[in-house]
């Protein structure tokens, strides 16, 4: 895995900057493929809790010379193996499933809208060498954007973009290769972003444009009051860091 593009939310400009990068010809950046990462963050810490659970399980079973008859039942293994074989894991999985097309391609990838801390930092994990893309945008414009994806439910989209757009002021690390984009950087063509896309995306600034100029599914509605209101107070923490002043 090549390049990770993760959006603090859908409507965040990640289907976007994923066309930008396959401007390239020989890049080929997959779509959503609904969160899957989580379920093996969410193993991983399963298979943990029963590592340390069963920690003194495990060195009374082998100090007994392997006894039959010691109490086992939580025993597991060390909980580094537990970790060693959940990133085997996510590295198998995306191994077979980004497969096709990896031969006419020299740099694959996938983007997705579902990722806070634990999966980036897994995906980094796996893929030490890989460009991860995170993109963020103001929380009322992708509220006005889109709703049904959170049930019309604008206390739990605010909770779930202010505790993501922390986790993504706090992962920007460049030199890890975890680089942050405002979407409203992209848009108004503010030229540090587009800089940084044609040297991570190895495109033109006129490859850039190509695509900035094409709107796709483009989407704005009015909201009530009361849903921005609530999402601005519980949203304020993740917008001063993300430099959302308004």
């Amino acid at each position: 895995m090549d390049i990770i593009i993760s959006a603090v939310a859908n409507r965040t400009g990640s289907t976007l900057v994923q066309r930008i990068f396959n401007a390239r010809r020989k890049t080929l950046i997959w779509g959503e493929h609904g969160g899957i990462v989580s379920e093996f963050v969410r193993i991983g810490e399963l298979a943990g809790y029963f590592s340390i659970q069963g920690r003194e399980e495990k060195e009374a079973y082998f100090k007994s010379g392997e006894n039959p008859n010691t109490w086992i039942a939580n025993m597991s293994p060390d909980l580094i193996r537990v970790r060693e074989g959940i990133v085997q894991g996510v590295r198998a999985c995306f191994s077979a499933m980004y497969a096709e097309y990896r031969d006419s391609h020299d740099r694959i990838g996938f983007k997705e809208v579902r990722y806070g801390k634990p999966e980036i930092e897994l995906l980094k994990t796996c893929y030490p060498d890989a460009v991860i893309v995170l993109l963020v945008r103001h929380p009322v414009d992708v509220w006005k954007s889109e709703t049904s994806y959170w049930s019309g439910d604008a206390g739990l989209f605010a909770r779930t973009w202010n505790e993501r757009a922390l986790q993504y002021a706090e992962l920007r690390d460049p030199g890890r290769g975890i680089h942050l984009l405002r979407y409203e950087e992209l848009v108004e063509r503010d030229e540090t972003a587009l800089g940084l896309l044609e040297e991570l995306a190895d495109v033109s600034r006129d490859e850039i444009d190509n695509v900035l100029n094409v709107s796709l599914n483009s989407t704005r509605t009015e909201r009530a009051a009361i849903d921005i209101e609530q999402i601005r107070a519980m949203c304020q923490e993740g917008m001063e860091r993300l430099r959302y002043m308004d």
